[in-house]
């Protein structure tokens, strides 16, 4: 083909060749531009009902435009020949650029999103590629990732594949739809895939979850000696753990890539745009650099006891150096034993310092325990009654308003709770009115917390004559009043204010009126959103301390707000630093987290991990970059990311 010349096309060189046939670069005459165009002979698209699904397919991706998918230019016949022209990309396939031990986690984050987020475009639109491949995914020289023959491989030829060869693309000539057709690339191919069963787009998840692990470790997530034993491997086997072939992956990237590589479709995750905001939150946790610190650290025991015995490959062959080498051997055995009392040494001291720190911190809280019974007995002493009012130490904010509300707090006792609290700390930013008014406070009451000392609004003052005539049933016979004196039925308008005694007019009727629109939302396991801290996070934390996040923005799924933006996410400190013992022990301040306020007033399981720790407290350090001074670990508005603990229902207000 090369110096051949089709319509305005021009072959110059042959770039490569494959299951659906040779690629080849080319000179558009017409257009003055650089393309690349496949080639399909005759012998692949002689049959007509192959060359109408082939086109059919071209026109589908050429109808893609998004920047991470190739662009289809031109479909051109030749003969029995088909040529399908497409735009020419400089760069490497992943394929070229995967490295023994895989790629660095930042670009494996980065490649990953615009491959995401490609996917996404095209199950959109009801295409699915079917043989996504390493080979198939190409990196330019600025990092622009390009998904290559989308919907091609549905074309390809039954292929009996050597024993050697995992990586080739299998189709048979079955109609696509229909259940038997084996289609794509062996080692990346979906459980049903590998069937001959009906795919979906959750498909090409599964083709997804096998790249991304060859990306972040180097090996394969299926492989075998034969295409055969490949196949029983994907149908039945779990890839290697990840910590024995690339143990400097995040666990929370690791837990991304294994939900795709579920062998049943309704295990992993749905859509391309779960995995999206997922691999986003990873992306931000990366930037930040928090995303690293939850890395598994190589033990230290081999490195410690890498100088041992001496090589004894030296040793010279001559029977006179025979007692030399015994007397060499008996002080290798002599220094083994001592350095083997030594460290039993370490251990013991080691052990007993821990013993005696465990000791005093038991005897700490016996006194302590002791000193708060023998406190208890004044607490006993009655006090006078206590009025209405809160104490002057309790302090009024927008949940405590909320929760009287929700408790069904008459309207007036909560503007008289208002007016009689001597401390209160309202937020009425647009977001919180918003909440408020979700939530059922009525409109007089946010009104009364703008100005919680305002007095209760008296009626309006006498203006004009016709206005007591009209609320004075004792005045004279209004048939003396001037026609004009009916004109203010309609006053200014000033918030209407009534005496305590018509308070029961504030409407408490909205909030049960939205009972009938509540609908039902499964929340998926790890399913990520943003959190900041409340306040500020003091370095010398006692275990167990409260400590309270907000939603940073709304936590949405399936189009319905789960948790608002500004909800309440609670958690505790589950471990305190501890000083070493001799180099060995010790930990950092670490918090877990409990439960996130939904909508609806319903609470959500949510823990500080992607993936949930087998045995242990899946807890998170508190330090995130920077200290901001030696005293606070973390300060106000620090930020997170809480992820859901195990696959929920929730029922939640349908907008």
């Amino acid at each position: 083909m090369v110096g051949r010349r089709v319509q305005q096309y021009q072959f110059s060189e042959k770039l490569g060749a494959g299951g659906m046939g040779e690629i080849y670069k080319a000179q558009d005459t017409r257009l003055s531009r650089t393309v690349a165009i496949k080639v399909l002979p005759s012998a692949k698209s002689g049959d007509p009902d192959r060359r109408r699904r082939f086109l059919q397919e071209a026109q589908a991706a050429s109808g893609l435009n998004h920047p991470s998918i190739i662009t289809i230019h031109d479909i051109v016949s030749e003969g029995d020949t088909e040529f399908m022209v497409m735009e020419y990309v400089q760069g490497k396939t992943l394929n070229d650029l995967i490295p023994k031990g895989g790629l660095r986690v930042p670009l494996v984050i980065k490649y990953a999103l615009q491959m995401a987020d490609a996917l996404s475009a095209a199950h959109a639109v009801g295409i699915v590629h079917r043989d996504l491949k390493p080979a198939n995914v190409m990196v330019t020289e600025s990092g622009l990732v390009k998904i290559l023959d989308f919907g091609l491989a549905k074309m390809t030829d039954p292929v009996a594949a050597p024993d050697d060869d995992s990586t080739r693309t299998m189709a048979n000539s079955a109609p696509l739809t229909v259940e038997g057709s084996i289609l794509g690339t062996i080692s990346y191919m979906s459980p049903e895939q590998a069937q001959g069963k009906k795919v979906d787009t959750r498909s090409d998840i599964f083709s997804f979850g096998a790249v991304l692990y060859e990306m972040a470790t180097g090996c394969r997530a299926f492989e075998g000696e034969s295409s055969l034993s490949t196949l029983s491997s994907i149908l039945r086997d779990e890839p290697k753990p990840v910590m024995e072939v690339a143990p400097d992956v995040p666990p929370a990237l690791e837990a991304v890539f294994l939900r795709c590589l579920r062998k049943n479709p309704d295990d992993r995750w749905q859509t391309m745009k779960e995995v999206q905001v997922a691999l986003s939150a990873l992306k931000r946790e990366s930037d930040s650099g928090s995303l690293y610190t939850t890395r598994m650290l190589a033990p230290m025991a081999a490195a410690q006891a890498a100088p041992a015995a001496p090589s004894q490959a030296a040793s010279p062959a001559s029977s006179n150096n025979v007692s030399s080498a015994n007397v060499s051997s008996a002080k290798t055995s002599s220094n083994k034993t001592v350095v083997g009392v030594a460290i039993l040494a370490v251990v013991l001291i080691a052990g007993g310092g821990a013993w005696y720190a465990m000791q005093k911190q038991a005897a700490q809280k016996a006194a302590a325990a002791a000193a708060a019974a023998q406190a208890a007995p004044p607490a006993l002493v009655e006090a006078p009654p206590l009025p209405p009012p809160p104490p002057p130490d309790t302090t009024l904010t927008n949940d405590s308003v909320a929760e009287m509300v929700k408790e069904k707090v008459p309207a007036d006792l909560i503007l008289s709770q208002i007016r009689a609290a001597e401390k209160t700390s309202f937020d009425l930013s647009t977001s919180e009115v918003i909440r408020l008014s979700k939530a059922g406070v009525t409109p007089l009451i946010i009104e009364q917390m703008r100005n919680p000392k305002r007095a209760p609004l008296a009626p309006p003052r006498a203006a004009s004559a016709p206005q007591n005539a009209k609320q004075n049933t004792a005045a004279p016979a209004p048939a003396a009043l001037p026609p004009s004196a009916v004109q203010p039925v309609t006053p200014t308008p000033v918030p209407i204010a009534t005496a305590p005694a018509a308070a029961p007019l504030v409407p408490t009727t909205p909030a049960p009126a939205a009972a009938p629109r509540m609908v039902n939302v499964t929340v998926s396991d790890a399913l990520p959103f943003r959190i900041s801290l409340a306040a500020d996070v003091p370095a010398d934390a006692e275990f167990a301390r409260p400590v309270r996040f907000t939603a940073m923005e709304d936590f949405v799924v399936k189009g319905t707000v789960v948790v608002a933006k500004g909800a309440s996410v609670f958690g505790e400190i589950s471990e305190t630093p501890k000083k070493k013992v001799f180099g060995i022990g010790g930990g950092k301040l670490s918090f877990k987290l409990t439960k996130a306020e939904a909508v609806g007033g319903h609470t959500l399981n949510v823990r500080a991990l992607a993936a949930r720790k087998s045995d242990g407290v899946t807890q998170r350090q508190v330090e995130v970059g920077p200290k901001p001074s030696k005293d606070i670990a973390a300060a106000q508005g620090a930020q997170y990311i809480a992820y859901i603990d195990g696959e929920q229902s929730v029922s939640v207000p349908q907008k």
